[in-house]
């Protein structure tokens, strides 16, 4: 049994301080339930209440982009999708939708977005997605990233249908804390939203086995 010294205790208390004072939470997870891509249901309605409007290839899309009914609501939501799916990154999309919250506790805002490696052989492995995940764990560090806010990076096996490539996705949600007023947890969101974009965004191509975008 390992013994917690003097300096294990500091460390711990210093540890816990710092998780304390820390404005958000930057996690991993792991969804179990099996999918397949693409996916139907243009304009069902999800048990949340919004709508589902099925897959779409946005991969160098903009003016896709523009027109999904999920986005042109949320102009930062768009934003992200669109840095995600530029030519020049080697991610695309699978899907995304947000949601303004207003209750007894006050006003958030949340949503996902969900991403692929652009790479048959690279989504086998679930450790490239964790890589992604620590250098954006490293970059809210290093940039005192300060919004109260709750990232969820969740991976899911997956196969892609049309170009019968099996691996996995990662969905990543993001629930911003409770605000006093509707315009400070849009703020909060549009921050975080930004953030992932810049980071999502600068994902050079680093395999040439396409799964969208050949």
């Amino acid at each position: 049994m390992h013994l917690i010294s003097l300096s294990d205790a500091s460390l711990i208390t210093a540890l816990g301080f710092i998780m304390i004072t820390q404005a958000y939470i930057n996690q991993l997870s792991f969804n179990y339930k099996y999918k397949g891509i693409p996916y139907g249901g243009f304009g069902e309605v999800r048990d949340d209440g919004d709508a589902n409007y099925g897959f779409k290839d946005l991969k160098g899309n903009n003016a896709l982009i523009s027109d999904l009914p999920e986005l042109k609501r949320d102009s930062s939501l768009m934003s992200l999708v669109r840095a995600i799916n530029t030519h020049q990154t080697g991610l695309f999309s699978v899907g995304c939708v947000s949601d303004d919250i207003e209750d007894e506790r006050g006003f958030r805002n949340a949503g996902y977005v969900e991403i692929s490696i652009n790479s048959i052989s690279a989504i086998t492995d679930a450790r490239n997605y964790f890589l992604l995940f620590f250098h954006f764990d490293r970059l809210l560090n290093s940039n005192g990233f300060s919004v109260k806010v709750h990232f969820n990076w969740e991976l899911q096996p997956a196969t892609f249908i049309e170009s019968n490539a099996a691996g996995f996705t990662c969905a990543i949600f993001i629930n911003t804390h409770y605000s006093k007023t509707k315009l400070e947890a849009e703020i909060a969101w549009n921050e975080s939203l930004s953030i992932l974009a810049f980071f999502l965004g600068s994902i050079p191509i680093e395999h040439h086995d396409l799964i969208y975008g050949k």
